[in-house]
């Protein structure tokens, strides 16, 4: 008996199911990223991030306004393209078999939001190595704080690191972030949101070339560094007295100029290394030798599998 052509509406049909699939598994991985990050829209190939050397604040009007001068060295957030594709045979459309690319469309859309998550806790695990807004690593020992507000005058050196005396030894990167301000310790740059595309044609090449219809993802945007003094990263032991010593460090920092930032750690974000050792410390009411745990739930802590 022979088998009756492929017809568009078939083909269409076929995009609708695997679309909504695609749908569905958007929504699948919790988007741990806007825990830590902000989105950010970009309208062009990079974002230029000048305003990052300005960390807004008032202060007494004497005089004439206060302008103060954009740093020399731009922040510039180029985009980068993403993507995901399933491949339907067309014999498995042409004999009825094609129920099990439903899956592969929802694990695609799940992907997307993987995506996300995983560029932007990238940052922190990159953040010792990786250059934010001033020209330093984001987690440096030394980015320059001004002792005019404007921005003028020398630099002093100050270090967003728990310090750790043998680097060579160090251990599982931890970070405490303030997350709970306007500015923002990283940025998700989004220049095209998720969507979800479809060949098929059945004059296109792959389906003339290769007997197969496409379908996919695509993403368009990239992770960026935000204010450093939003966080402090360590790879040393994650103990009460550097937790402590890091939370102090924070609060300790100022602007050019001197101003007090009232930065206050609210998260404290680790990966499975050190998931008992943060659990211990911020969710044990009793310490090690049954004392109370002065530490419990002092910031909201966040285990994930993406640092």
């Amino acid at each position: 008996m022979p088998i009756t052509p492929i017809t568009q509406a078939q083909i269409d049909a076929l995009k609708t199911t695997l679309r909504a699939r695609w749908n569905a598994g958007l929504k699948l991985t919790p988007d741990e990223w806007k825990r830590i990050a902000k989105l950010v829209s970009s309208g062009s190939k990079s974002n230029t991030y000048e305003w990052l050397s300005q960390f807004p604040a008032f202060r007494e009007w004497v005089g004439s306004r206060q302008h103060k001068t954009l740093k020399e060295t731009a922040y510039v957030v180029v985009n980068r393209k993403f993507e995901t594709t399933v491949d339907v045979l067309r014999t498995d459309i042409e004999d009825d078999n094609f129920g099990q690319y439903g899956a592969l469309a929802e694990s695609a859309g799940q992907a997307a939001s993987d995506l996300k998550n995983d560029l932007i806790f990238q940052l922190i695990g990159d953040g010792f190595s990786g250059t934010c807004y001033d020209g330093q690593y984001f987690f440096d020992t030394d980015h320059p704080v001004y002792p005019n507000e404007d921005g003028t005058g020398t630099a002093a050196s100050v270090s967003n690191i728990l310090p750790l005396a043998d680097q060579e030894t160090a251990g599982p990167v931890w970070a405490l972030l303030c997350t709970k301000r306007a500015a923002s310790p990283f940025y998700l740059q989004e220049r095209m949101a998720a969507q979800f595309d479809a060949v098929t044609t059945p004059n296109n090449s792959n389906v003339f070339n290769l007997d197969v219809y496409s379908f996919g993802g695509r993403w368009r945007g990239e992770a960026a560094y935000g204010f450093w003094q939003c966080a402090v990263g360590s790879r040393a032991a994650l103990t009460a007295a550097n937790f402590q010593a890091a939370f102090a460090q924070m609060m300790k920092f100022t602007a050019d100029g001197g101003r007090r930032l009232g930065l206050i750690p609210d998260l404290l974000v680790t990966g499975p290394d050190n998931m008992a050792a943060a659990e211990q410390l911020l969710l044990a009411q009793q310490n090690a030798n049954g004392a109370s745990n002065t530490l419990y739930k002092k910031v909201d802590l966040l285990i994930t599998p993406w640092l």
